[in-house]
């Protein structure tokens, strides 16, 4: 929305403009300030411009209204003082609000008279009141009130009589925090929460608590909600992933109008955004997954979005998605059109595949240096290897997690050793089986949580081991600095590969040099390695074909070699590491074995194989029990 603060010149719309653009966290824009030379010249002299002098200029700050709004709300002070100049600056499709500030000629002259340093003298404020044509479809307010006084009536005018720029359905965690960005980035928002059993207060308590910002509205029935919004309608849905999606989608149908669009913004599994994406076509509604990572502090001061669905849509929706999102090195924001259909959901949940094994990395590494150090000494170790090329969020988090204490006790050794988890990480697994790549990272980091949840069993097991766990005091920090930077490189490389096998097989044309940019902030899995990822995946299709990081990766064999060794010599759990290292020896293994997996399978069931050297590629049977 573009608000115009009209009037003639001394009304006070620089000053008002001002104090609204800070309310509104909106740009503010001066129109004095796109006069060309010649006009200020004019003025200066005490010359009213004549209609063919002002025609460049409106035409000027038409285009530049046009821009700011796509880039969300702004305020603009201009005199405007004619209808016929008011409806060049209304470019089609743009929502203007139009404020008039209204004052008497001699108040206004007194200021004018007061005034220094500008082209424009109270000599001609008399051309000015005599060209001026009051906007009736503008909210008038007289300059005699305060500014302060004058600004509220502003807000409460825009507010009550303008429509939501975009909904939210549900007020869960990051529902909450997702709206509460919108408003602090100066959106209208309109919000709604059910009022079933245990939620009947969730809007009024929301609202109450959140009382400084006068551009939330808030909704419990769902028809009022709906219509608070401008068309076509934008609804970000921030609800628990699951059936209970389709069942919104079959409340909200009947309510809305062609074009609207709506955006899930929870984890959902990308086939069912595939499948919600086709059903709403049926009825002319768009339909966005959008990946949301930065959890709740992401979600309140800027996450990382991975928007997908029909690109027109995403379109419509980018300048508030790119408003609330966090910003890389570069100013831009940390979103990007992902593809279509469930590309967007796709890549969060692979982002949750390398966020699991990045976890599941660390913490084999904490549980390796418990053995023979402290939580303090550990967090020294994380904190220097943070502050070099292995920085990243979740290292950050553990340094400030081990130092955490209740009383006298370390708060990391009170928690139980049993971790949850919502199903991205298996997602990510299937999807690598049914696309026929590897992540086995990600696999292994998914069952060591099922493991970890076995709690009972695993201390009844434990108790009939008769092992003495030994103190690692051979231990190179070196060697595990290497191993931790080696499986990382895995881990991504992983990640990387199975959404490029995605890209290919649902012809979504992922950019995955962009996908990296966009994590550079806002998400969980942020680091300095992925910003060098974005570089990397410029230049080539996979990790493994940039030759620094193949370079490191031969390099760093050694150090997770011997770490490996002294994990099994005392009996650490060291799995994801393991899944790393064999992964990377696989791939440069030139012969393996499955020559004779593949005699298997022709043994016992006739699956044929091909031989070496063998140009035609064609596929052999032979009688197993006959030599030739």
């Amino acid at each position: 929305m573009i608000i115009i603060l009209t009037g003639v010149s001394g009304c006070g719309k620089t000053t008002i403009g001002k104090l609204l653009a800070t309310k509104l966290n909106a740009p503010f824009y001066d129109a004095d300030d796109f006069h060309p030379n010649i006009n200020i010249q004019k003025m200066s002299n005490n010359e009213a411009l004549s209609d063919e002098d002002r025609l460049p200029w409106l035409t000027l700050l038409a285009e530049n209204i046009k821009f700011w709004n796509s880039q969300g709300n702004a305020i603009l002070a201009c005199s405007a003082l004619k209808e016929s100049y008011r409806k060049i600056l209304m470019p089609i499709g743009i929502n203007i609000k139009w404020v008039f500030l209204k004052g008497e000629f001699d108040l206004i002259n007194q200021r004018l008279n007061q005034r220094t340093n500008h082209y424009m003298k109270s000599g001609l404020l008399k051309s000015q009141y005599e060209d001026l044509e009051v906007p009736n479809y503008a909210f008038t307010i007289d300059i005699n009130n305060n500014p302060d006084f004058i600004v509220n009536q502003i807000m409460s005018n825009v507010q009550h009589n303008q429509k939501s720029s975009i909904g939210v359905f549900g007020l869960g965690v990051m529902g909450k925090s997702l709206s509460l960005n919108l408003a602090k980035n100066g959106f209208i928002v309109s919000v709604y929460n059910r009022i079933a059993l245990g939620e009947e207060k969730v809007v009024s308590k929301f609202l109450e608590s959140n009382r400084k910002y006068e551009n939330i509205f808030g909704f419990t029935e769902l028809e009022e909600f709906i219509q608070s919004i401008e068309t076509p309608r934008k609804i970000l849905i921030m609800i628990q992933a699951g059936s209970v999606i389709d069942e919104v989608l079959e409340q909200l149908i009947p309510l809305l109008s062609k074009d609207d669009i709506i955006m899930d913004g929870g984890n959902s599994y990308y086939l069912n955004t595939n499948k919600r994406n086709k059903f709403l076509k049926k009825y002319q509604i768009n339909f966005i997954g959008c990946g949301i990572s930065g959890g709740e502090e992401g979600a309140l001061k800027g996450p990382s979005l991975m928007p997908g669905g029909n690109e027109k849509s995403y379109q419509e929706i980018a300048p508030i998605l790119n408003k609330i999102a966090a910003v890389d090195k570069k100013n831009n924001p940390c979103c990007s059109y992902i593809g279509s259909e469930g590309a967007g959901h796709f890549v969060k949940m692979v982002h949750n595949g390398i966020e699991y094994a990045e976890m599941q990395l660390i913490a084999e590494v904490y549980t390796f240096l418990k053995s023979s150090k402290d939580n303090l000494e550990i967090a020294r170790i994380l904190s220097k290897w943070n502050s070099q090329d292995l920085s990243s969020y979740l290292l950050e988090i553990t340094v400030n997690i081990l130092k955490r204490k209740r009383g006298n006790e370390f708060m990391l050794n009170a928690i139980l050793d049993a971790a949850e988890n919502k199903g991205t990480g298996s997602w990510s697994s299937n999807a690598a089986l049914n696309l026929g790549t590897v992540n086995t990272m990600m696999t292994s980091a998914v069952f060591m949580r099922y493991i970890s949840s076995f709690k009972e069993k695993r201390i009844q097991l434990s108790g009939l081991i008769n092992h003495k766990v030994q103190k690692e005091k051979s231990l190179n920090i070196k060697s595990l600095k290497k191993a931790y930077r080696f499986a990382r490189i895995i881990n991504h490389h992983q990640g990387f590969e199975l959404m490029q096998m995605a890209s290919k097989e649902y012809n979504w044309n992922l950019n995955l040099s962009e996908i990296a940019r966009i994590w550079t902030n806002g998400c969980i899995i942020r680091s300095g390695f992925m910003e060098t990822l974005v570089d990397i995946l410029k230049k080539n299709d996979s990790c493994l074909d940039d030759q620094i990081l193949l370079n490191i990766l031969v390099k760093s064999e050694r150090g997770i070699t011997k770490c490996i060794s002294a994990s099994l010599n005392n009996r650490i759990v060291f799995d994801s590491f393991y899944a790393a290292y064999n992964y990377w020896i696989a791939m440069t293994t030139k012969n393996l074995s499955a020559n004779l997996i593949q005699a298997q399978r022709d043994y016992f069931g006739a699956h044929m194989f091909q031989f070496t050297n063998d140009s035609s590629k064609k596929y052999h049977h032979i009688n197993w029990l006959e030599n030739d």
